[in-house]
């Protein structure tokens, strides 16, 4: 058995999985989930940098969406305005 520095850790948190298996899985989306132990796809680090809308890694700058920013449906704003000649009539 190999001895790692942050043994402790493990017990805590499960290690992260194998590089490429979670990917492989069909529909995978990768997000950050807010408020559970999240490990980067590609360092498996677990220290974030937090934004409104996306999560950046603090090892290796790889980002990932927020889970609620990513399950929201986008919908498109469309704002329409007459113009003043039509509104006169002419």
């Amino acid at each position: 058995m190999t001895h790692h520095p942050n043994a402790a850790q493990w017990r805590t948190a499960p290690p992260p999985p194998p590089a490429g298996t979670l990917a492989i899985a069909a529909h995978y989306a990768l997000t950050y989930h807010p408020g559970t132990l999240n490990y980067c796809p590609g360092c498996a680090g677990t220290h974030w940098l937090i934004g409104r809308t996306m999560a950046q890694c603090a090892r290796c700058e790889t980002a990932l969406p927020l889970a609620q920013v990513a399950e929201t449906p986008m919908r498109p704003l469309f704002v329409s305005h007459a113009s003043r000649t039509i509104r006169r009539g002419g």
